[in-house]
């Protein structure tokens, strides 16, 4: 079977689940607006808005969330039984683990594309002005990360429960250290020091150096070190999964 063919197959079972749709595009956008909303009083010294603020840290959030969607496009029983056929088919293993990967990696670049250019130009969220592409660039980088821990969880695991059960764990450490919620800088200079060793405070600090100060001096290395991470979770999916136990 073309790998074309069940790449589509795949991103039109996401598309089919209007839960997963829901969570994709508009759960992001009402994150930023409850978040913008509950702390815009403590955002009115500054030239940042808590719309700004949040609107790109919630976006990089929902973009490591993705992580979700990619496990139940590879192991929700319904998905799996339809997708049996294809462990079957003359096929590479590697083929059928990095088909779900792809078309939820599509998912999201079309999703939150299209949400940074409405919080943008729409909202009057502040996502960099002329330089939104490359801030679309850097939640690309940090949802083929996402996609890639879904995947990589599923393929050690071996069941959607199993991964979801497991997989919040790294997600929320990962945010934790990236300051997402709040300035890890604030707890000291040992977390701190460690934070860097989170790709979600490489990407949060390098989007706002880029929004903010027009400041591309760490942009290359934010991407080099999202598609490590990605490149390492791919590696174990190579090693880990077994077409076998699929079905």
């Amino acid at each position: 079977m073309n790998f074309i063919k069940i790449v589509k197959f795949d991103f039109m079972n996401i598309i089919r689940n209007p839960m997963l749709l829901i969570v994709n595009t508009v759960l992001p956008l009402i994150m930023i607006g409850i978040m913008g909303f509950v702390t815009k009083n403590s955002y009115t010294a500054g030239s940042v808005s808590s719309y700004d603020y949040y609107g790109v840290t919630m976006m990089i959030f929902t973009a490591l969330m993705i992580a979700i969607t990619a496990t139940n496009t590879f192991m929700e029983e319904t998905v799996k039984r339809g997708n049996g056929r294809i462990v079957f088919a003359p096929v590479s293993k590697t083929e059928i683990y990095l088909s779900k990967l792809l078309s939820t990696y599509i998912l999201a670049t079309i999703s939150y594309s299209v949400i940074l250019l409405l919080g943008q130009f729409v909202f009057n969220i502040n996502f960099g002005g002329k330089n939104i592409v490359y801030i679309m660039l850097l939640i690309n980088i940090i949802s083929l990360f996402g996609c890639s821990i879904g995947t990589m969880f599923c393929c050690i695991l071996k069941s959607e429960e199993g991964a979801n059960a497991v997989i919040n764990i790294p997600i929320m450490v990962f945010v934790f250290f990236g300051g997402l919620f709040f300035p890890v800088a604030s707890l000291g200079k040992v977390v701190e020091t460690i934070s860097y060793v989170s790709p979600v405070k490489w990407i949060t600090e390098c989007a706002f150096k880029v929004i903010y100060d027009n400041d591309f001096s760490i942009y290359l290395l934010a991407v080099i070190i999202g598609l490590v991470g990605s490149i390492v979770c791919i590696l174990i999916c190579q090693i880990t999964f077994k077409p076998e136990e699929y079905v």
